[in-house]
């Protein structure tokens, strides 16, 4: 049902996002892109039974960015089609998709760590894999989604002309901002062995300032000055 689902969001989506020809990068497509890299790793975490709670997450917040496909036509950002493009735009939102579910799983083991503090390990607890093993796929999804956004940023610098006539100098400062964030916390991690809060914290302001450069800088532009990249 899960890959069902996950296809036909694949299928609507492409739909959406090549009208005549082009590439549509509006905000809420955008979303429901990220939304379909989130779906794809909870249909990873399905085959791990320990870990279904997490797929569960997953899979439930990519319907929700699912559903607003379509739903803000106008202004759309159209340019010419082509596979640099398109592997830039698919990396750069997979990327952002990967430290969502980054974000989830610090949220779970924030909760989960919060449940053994008060000495409860019964209910939703016991549907979570141990700390050792949450934590381990946190840092597996954050290495995923730093090689992702590498690329894209790499990928990204064959469209860049003029960055401020292009509209994306705060993009691109806020997301090599975001890369240096993650890439300082896998550092402290291997080499200084950072975890629980530490890397909360890191992720999460990752994140945030991911999403800024994704959606935050797309909004005030799309939304609130009716202009939009390229």
């Amino acid at each position: 049902l899960a890959a069902a689902a996950i296809a036909a969001h694949a299928a609507w989506l492409g739909d959406t996002l090549e009208p005549a020809g082009g590439l549509s990068l509006g905000l809420a497509d955008s979303a429901s892109l990220m939304g379909l890299a989130i779906g794809f790793g909870g249909l990873l975490a399905v085959f791990r039974p320990r870990f279904r709670t997490v797929a569960a997450v997953c899979l439930g917040l990519a319907a929700l960015l699912a559903a607003g496909t379509g739903s803000m036509p106008e202004p759309r950002e159209i340019a010419a089609s082509g596979w640099p493009l398109a592997l830039h735009v698919v990396l750069a939102m997979g990327s952002a998709g990967m430290f969502a579910i980054a974000a989830v799983l610090v949220v779970l083991l924030a909760l989960q760590d919060s449940a053994l503090r008060r000495g409860h390990t019964g209910g939703w607890l016991a549907t979570l894999p141990p700390v050792e093993s949450l934590e381990r796929a946190l840092f597996s999804v954050i290495v995923t989604g730093e090689a992702a956004l590498t690329v894209a940023i790499l990928a990204g610098l064959l469209f860049v002309t003029d960055l401020f006539a292009q509209h994306l100098i705060h993009k691109t400062v806020l997301a090599l901002i975001a890369w240096a964030i993650f890439a300082c916390l896998l550092v402290g991690h291997w080499r200084f062995g950072w975890r629980g809060r530490t890397a909360a914290r890191y992720t999460i302001a990752g994140f945030v300032v991911l999403a800024l450069a994704y959606f935050g800088s797309k909004f005030v532009l799309e939304i609130l000055l009716g202009r939009h990249w390229g």
